[in-house]
């Protein structure tokens, strides 16, 4: 009797099916993408868009959040010793304190940075079984002291256009004179809405004057300003000038007329 038992769990289990173990690395999320490090409002903002993927080509299905480490670069340290890459920030996705959502773009604010500090920063993502994916090419910012906000922004409606002046901002937020100037960033929200993270202008504005084109007549627009200064091959932005509002008009034949005399 127990031999045959025996026999019938072995007749069992050689006719089940057996499946391939899967190794847990074979099915870790792809590396983030368009990982990039940028200066906003005062702050510095580490900037990816979620994988959709494992990388084994699979959809991912428990994906559960990101490691972003930074450490300080000293070029002169010592070469060949071990890197010292601390995690500073662990972003939960089902509870992502702190973070900037945009869709699949997330955005997460640094602190206690040093001016003057070269920062390299890493972000790998991991799984619900804390298995980490492969990280994306890394990053570098150099952190200085932010400009001082713009002062007395000044606007002028026109026929679908805004012109904005304002004087030139020549301190940085701790008092000391602004030795690197490089331009400034615009940024344009509707009524009802929030200011993007990013400006307007696709480089920095050189002059202390703008003008925006193809707005829509008679709808309400906020802008605000903030100067830019170099930091190495880095741009610090400063903080925003105050907010101020204008609504373009329709321009009349008199008008342009009355304006050339």
């Amino acid at each position: 009797m127990l031999i045959a038992h025996c026999s019938l769990l072995l007749f069992i289990t050689a006719c089940g099916k057996k499946l391939s173990p899967v190794a847990p690395e074979s099915v870790v999320p792809e590396p983030v993408k368009e990982l990039k490090v940028v200066s906003r409002d005062s702050k510095l903002l580490i900037r990816f868009v979620k994988p959709s993927k494992n990388v084994d080509g699979s959809k991912i299905t428990d994906l559960a959040g990101f490691r972003i480490m930074r450490r300080g670069i000293d070029d002169k340290g010592c070469k060949g010793c071990p890197e010292k890459f601390p995690v500073v920030y662990d972003i939960d996705i089902s509870y992502p304190t702190g973070a900037i959502i945009e869709r699949e773009r997330i955005s997460y604010p640094d602190k206690d940075l040093t001016p003057g500090t070269r920062y390299e920063y890493k972000v790998v993502p991991y799984n619900k079984d804390g298995y980490e994916g492969p990280e994306a090419p890394r990053v570098t910012f150099t952190w200085g002291v932010p400009p001082d906000s713009p002062k007395s922004l000044a606007v002028k409606a026109g026929d679908k256009l805004a012109e904005l002046t304002w004087p030139p901002t020549e301190l940085l937020l701790d008092g000391s004179p602004m030795k690197e100037m490089a331009g400034y960033n615009i940024y344009r929200r509707e009524e009802g809405r929030k200011f993007p993270l990013d400006p307007i202008n696709p480089t920095p504005v050189r002059q202390t004057s703008f003008s925006d084109f193809g707005l829509t007549n008679g709808r309400t627009y906020h802008y605000t300003v903030r100067a830019l200064v170099q930091a190495n091959e880095s741009l610090v932005e400063g903080a925003s000038s105050d907010e101020i509002t204008v609504i373009p008009i329709e321009t009349t034949m008199e008008e342009l007329k009355g304006e050339g005399r």
